[in-house]
């Protein structure tokens, strides 16, 4: 796969989820948004390349971490 993975960290109505960009499942729901951001940075670092991002809630990004390379990026494609 070309690209970077995405797992997103959102609130829910009784925490925050950790989810993977394609797939309909969450990964993990969470009491605390630290705790979320934990494992979101977790699965990311063993998915290079990966992106983490952390949605407020309203649609907004207000974190965002990147792990590893990206060779369509790198090759300025």
């Amino acid at each position: 796969m070309l690209g970077r993975h995405v797992y997103r960290v959102h609130p829910i109505d009784e925490g925050w989820t950790v989810t993977k960009e394609g797939e309909d499942r969450p990964r993990g729901e969470f009491s605390r948004r630290e705790e979320a951001i934990a494992e979101a940075v977790r699965l990311a670092g063993s998915d290079e390349p990966a992106k983490v991002t952390v949605d407020n809630g309203d649609g907004t990004i207000s974190e965002e971490w990147l792990f590893g390379s990206d060779a369509v990026t790198e090759l300025g494609a």
